[in-house]
C-alpha cells in the first residue's frame, strides 16, 4: 500500500515537471524571431466633460521569422514604464501576431499594442510634452512561442510624438499636386 501511494506521489511530481518544462522546439523557434518595423508614439484617446485629455502610448512592430520553418502562435507583451518608477506602469498583450503560421524569411502582419495606462492632463496633448511634470516613458516587447519562456525583443523610449510614424504625409498638404486642378476655397 505504501509502495503505491509512493508510486502516484512520484507519478505527479514528475507529471507536474514535465508540464512545468517548456518545449525545446518552441524555444529553438523563439530564438529565431526578430522584431521589425518597431514603432512607439501616443495617441489622443479623447476629452471628457472636465477638460481633461487623455494620451496613450502605443508600439507596433511585426515579428520575422528567421527560422527555416513556419512559426505559428507567437503571443506579444508590451510592457510600458515610467521613468521615475521601476515597476510598469501599464501594457498590452495579444494570443498571436498572426492568424496563420509565419512562414519562413516572413513577417508577421503589422502589430499594434496600446497601453492600458493613459497620461491626463489639463494641457493640450502636444503640450503635455513640455509640462514640467511629464516623465519619460518607455516600452519593452516580449515574444513568446507556444510553451516558451517570454524573451525581450526590443525596447525603446516612447518619443514625445502625437500619431504613428508616417502620419505626416496625411496631416500637410500635398504639394505635389497641380495648383490648377484645386478646387477653389
Amino acid at each position: 500500500m505504501k509502495h503505491a501511494v509512493l508510486c502516484q506521489f512520484l507519478a505527479g511530481v514528475l507529471l507536474v515537471s514535465a508540464v512545468s518544462c517548456t518545449d525545446a522546439e518552441s524555444e529553438a523557434l523563439l530564438a529565431s524571431l526578430r522584431l521589425e518595423d518597431f514603432a512607439s508614439y501616443f495617441a489622443v484617446i479623447g476629452k471628457d466633460e472636465e477638460g481633461n485629455n487623455f494620451i496613450r502610448p502605443v508600439v507596433r512592430f511585426r515579428v520575422l521569422n528567421g527560422a527555416e520553418q513556419e512559426v505559428g502562435y507567437v503571443q506579444a507583451m508590451a510592457i510600458f514604464k515610467r521613468e521615475l518608477f521601476d515597476e510598469p506602469w501599464g501594457n498590452a498583450f495579444t494570443y498571436s501576431v498572426s492568424e496563420e503560421p509565419i512562414k519562413p524569411g516572413e513577417a508577421s502582419d503589422l502589430v499594434t499594442l496600446r497601453s492600458d495606462k493613459n497620461v491626463i492632463s489639463k494641457d493640450s496633448p502636444q503640450q503635455m510634452f513640455v509640462n514640467e511634470k511629464w516623465e519619460e516613458v518607455t516600452v519593452e516587447i516580449f515574444i513568446r512561442v507556444g510553451p516558451s519562456s517570454w524573451q525581450s525583443l526590443g525596447q525603446m523610449q516612447v518619443p514625445k510624438k502625437i500619431g504613428a510614424p508616417g502620419i505626416e504625409k496625411f496631416l500637410s498638404p500635398d504639394t505635389t499636386e497641380d495648383p490648377a486642378v484645386l478646387p477653389n476655397l
